[in-house]
């Protein structure tokens, strides 16, 4: 069962969370067929983040058996997990994705955007300067489009932009630690890289998140106006941990670690919940 967690990677499903940010951001929130739309997409966009995780590590198992931690972590480089068992695995789950999709035909088309996107991305855009983030960054604003699909809304301006800001920051994160942990032979784009860039772009994703998150509230809905600082201090910490030695390459783990993210989380649903 251990194995099977780590090949599906069941912790990146955090990832998946943000699919019920307009589900927090309308007033939606109060009908059960809306929450239980949103709950259907989750479910769908978590088997369907597993296909591409086995997929990219199919892709990826070469260049992950001379990485000097991924041919220890990652379960297909390291050999904890059997190629011909993973294939089983990932044709199971595609499966059990074309049945979900057939009774929830409105997210054929979302789910077909995020698969071709890291299908490209696994093949090609990874290796490409700039392009390696930003493919990295649409990720999250494919999430919060299929929650705006499941609602039948349309994706606010200010919340993509807001979204795909904060993505970067987190990106931008991931690419800096690996230059720094593991140097330019972790990965080909990196080469292209370096340490004062990386930082740079960290910065100014970091201040434009927060910047779009605070217009967006004041011009959507000012009742949340408290929500403000806790998004201020939390992503300016995290840009601040990361600048630290023992900060990982995995963002999502740092994020899990960090405790204090669970106030913060808890404290901004309150204000959600109470004031949208």
């Amino acid at each position: 069962m251990k194995k099977l967690y780590k090949l599906l990677r069941v912790k990146h499903y955090i990832k998946n969370f943000i699919i019920f940010a307009p589900l927090l951001f309308t007033t939606k929130l109060e009908n059960i067929t809306n929450i239980s739309n949103v709950f259907k997409i989750f479910v769908i966009f978590c088997i369907l983040a597993s296909i591409v995780y086995i997929l990219n590590d199919l892709v990826d198992i070469k260049a992950d058996k001379l990485h000097p931690k991924k041919k220890r972590t990652k379960p297909l480089a390291s050999g904890l997990i059997d190629l011909r068992y993973a294939k089983i695995i990932l044709f199971c789950l595609i499966i059990c994705q074309i049945i979900l999709l057939y009774y929830f035909p409105k997210f054929v088309e979302v789910s077909l955007i995020y698969i071709l996107l890291n299908i490209a991305y696994s093949y090609l855009l990874k290796n490409i300067f700039l392009i390696d983030i930003l493919s990295l960054s649409l990720n999250y604003l494919i999430r919060v489009y299929a929650g705006c699909v499941a609602l039948e809304v349309s994706l606010s301006n200010w919340m993509a932009i807001t979204i795909f800001s904060g993505a970067l920051t987190i990106s931008s994160i991931k690419r800096e630690r690996e230059l720094f942990l593991y140097g330019y032979k972790a990965r080909k784009v990196l080469k292209f890289y370096s340490g004062k860039i990386l930082s740079l772009i960290t910065i100014l994703t970091s201040i434009l998140s927060v910047a779009f998150y605070s217009l967006y509230v004041i011009y959507s809905n000012e009742r949340m106006f408290l929500t403000i600082p806790l998004i201020i201090y939390g992503i300016f910490r995290f840009t601040y941990r990361s600048k630290s030695k023992d900060f990982t390459d995995s963002p999502v783990e740092e994020i899990l670690k960090d405790k204090q993210n669970y106030l913060i989380i808890f404290f901004w649903l309150i204000i959600v919940i109470f004031y949208n």
